[in-house]
């Protein structure tokens, strides 16, 4: 069943009565228009999997790794970058600022184990949503 259909169920459950009862009759319009709209979902779920498959082995999360080391809140902060954040200009801005002031923050918080340990706390939070928002993007 398409997103079309499933979103028709939840406005006129007459027309969905109707086409179950004497079969639903497609324009040749209407089937290319929704194999089109198949198609362009299928290819945006593709690349979202494959965003995601990216982000496992990408480094440059500079204090995401210091804090966590490579685990699944690290991998989950990596797929929001790329499912999100890269998306938009203010993201990409975001992006650009954290790769450059990384490393000074990553020097930083080796020197001071009190302040690592509460960014650690704060990055598992983070990685958490982040996991969820994720999943959310790829379900669609």
């Amino acid at each position: 069943m398409s997103a079309s259909e499933l979103a028709q169920l939840g406005y006129c459950e007459r027309v969905a009565h109707f086409d179950w009862r004497y079969g639903a009759k497609r324009s040749p319009e209407q089937l290319v228009a929704q194999d089109r709209g198949n198609a362009a979902h299928d290819q945006f779920y593709q690349d979202s999997l494959a965003i995601a498959r990216a982000s496992e082995r990408k480094g440059r999360c500079f204090v995401a790794t210091l804090a966590l080391g490579e685990c699944a809140e690290t991998c989950a902060l990596r797929a929001f970058r790329d499912l999100y954040l890269r998306r938009t200009a203010p993201g990409r801005r975001f992006i650009a600022t954290y790769y450059r002031l990384g490393p000074a923050v990553c020097d930083l918080l080796s020197r001071h184990p009190r302040l690592l340990s509460a960014v650690k706390l704060g990055l598992v939070l983070a990685g958490w949503m982040a996991a969820r928002a994720v999943a959310r993007r790829l379900a669609q």
